[in-house]
């Protein structure tokens, strides 16, 4: 199997979270949770076309985030509650 790869730095990004519902006869029959994600980066939609024609056939598509704060250990002291320090 190929990889299709694409590396672009975001500038901004938003994130929305909605609960889908599958209806039987009027009955809930099941809930999703869906994730909208929009982000804008300085570039041109070429650097996303083998991206876009990957979900357009029907494909699954693996996103991975990184950064460079990472390295420093952010993460996890962001993660952490307010006021859990002692």
């Amino acid at each position: 199997m190929s990889e299709v790869a694409a590396k672009i730095q975001i500038d901004k990004m938003e994130a929305k979270v909605k609960i889908v519902e599958e209806k039987a006869d009027g009955q809930v029959i099941d809930r999703h949770l869906i994730t909208e994600v929009k982000f804008e980066y300085a570039g041109t939609p070429a650097k996303l076309d083998d991206i876009l024609y990957t979900l357009r056939g029907g494909h699954a598509v693996d996103v991975t985030f990184s950064s460079p704060q990472q390295s420093l250990g952010l993460g996890e002291e962001a993660k952490e509650p307010v006021g859990a320090r002692t």
